[in-house]
């Protein structure tokens, strides 16, 4: 008999999920049939086929935070594709991959990639992908719903199976930040948990605009400066009181850099400020535990003193006026 999949561990009332896979203590007959059924569990539905059946190895750590998860794996060799009836199942998720050791060869969108140690790529889940691991195969693997890659990236097919290189530019500061995480993510609170995801999927969509040239290249020194920006930004979004000139302050610079380093995603500090604020409320107008709340506590709860003003941001970005919203995500509307 196969050893069961080890008992995940939960802490905080699920917020926190970690388990792990290992063929060390599997009969080797048994090692391949153990590997792929319960790493099924994890990774979702996929087809292998190991390098050595009768040799295969192989361990898995999972990792799942609220709007993260983390797959940290090695093998020693297969190939391994998803059919298009199994990525329609998982049309919401994309993949950041980060190689740690060995090759993978990723072939999606008509488009192949080889990843060598520290390069970084994203995968979309919802389309066919096949992949080739090398025997000394180790690397990362971030989860995080579609939806946020895209308000960052737009379409994803542009984006999908291009390498970008992890040894220099914003290509190393993405992957050395994302293999920080899965040590440190657990430690963290749920709000600065949020606040990982968002300045991630930002390192990610600047190393994939960088590689592919089709934006100015920032130095270290101006990625580090824009990454504290958008934390000053996000620990602020709260703050009625807050101006562009004290977020800039705080971050070290002046406005007008802030609006350069900015500059090169077509937005300024006070657009930022705006569309992070209506991010937020949009998400507590769609979360089912908050509909008890009125709009306008809603907006006064994200920065906003004005709630006419509000409303009509909201529906310039949105495309729709916050009741609106509340009714379509929630089918109910409450009086503002």
């Amino acid at each position: 008999m196969l050893r069961a999949l080890s008992a995940p561990v939960r802490v905080a009332g699920d917020d926190l999920i970690d388990w792990s896979i290992s063929t060390t203590d599997v009969h080797p007959r048994d090692r391949f049939d153990y590997w792929f059924e319960t790493s099924r569990q994890v990774l979702g539905p996929y087809e292998t086929r190991p390098d050595h059946p009768a040799r295969f190895e192989g361990d898995l750590r999972y990792l799942r935070v609220p709007g993260m998860a983390f797959s940290i794996f090695r093998c020693n060799g297969m190939r391994s594709w998803r059919t298009k009836h199994q990525a329609a199942l998982l049309s919401d998720l994309v993949h950041i991959v980060i190689q740690l050791s060995g090759t993978l060869k990723i072939d999606q969108d008509g488009r192949q990639a080889e990843l060598r140690p520290e390069d970084i790529c994203l995968l979309d889940l919802g389309r066919h992908a096949s992949f080739v691991q090398s025997r000394d195969f180790h690397c990362l693997v971030i989860e995080v719903p579609r939806r946020d890659c895209e308000a960052r990236l737009g379409p994803l097919r542009r984006w999908t199976a291009r390498p970008v290189n992890g040894h220099s530019g914003s290509g190393v500061l993405a992957s050395t930040f994302a293999k920080l995480l899965p040590d440190q993510i657990s430690v963290l609170s749920s709000t600065s948990q949020a606040q990982v995801k968002h300045q991630l999927l930002e390192l990610m969509a600047m190393a994939l605009k960088d590689a592919e040239g089709n934006t100015c290249i920032h130095s270290s020194t101006r990625l580090a400066s824009l990454l504290r920006l958008k934390t000053v930004v996000d620990a602020n979004l709260s703050n009625r009181a807050a101006t562009c000139e004290d977020l800039a302050s705080e971050a070290g610079i002046s406005v007008r850099y802030a609006n350069q380093l900015l500059d090169a995603e077509q937005t300024s500090l006070q657009r930022l400020l705006f569309s992070r604020r209506i991010e937020k409320c949009q998400a507590a107008l769609a979360d089912p535990a908050q509909a008890h709340r009125q709009i306008s506590d809603i907006a006064y709860t994200w920065g906003f003193g004005d709630v006419s003003h509000f409303g009509r941001l909201f529906k310039s970005v949105v495309g729709m006026t916050p009741r609106e919203f509340k009714k379509q995500t929630l089918g109910r509307v409450d009086r503002m």
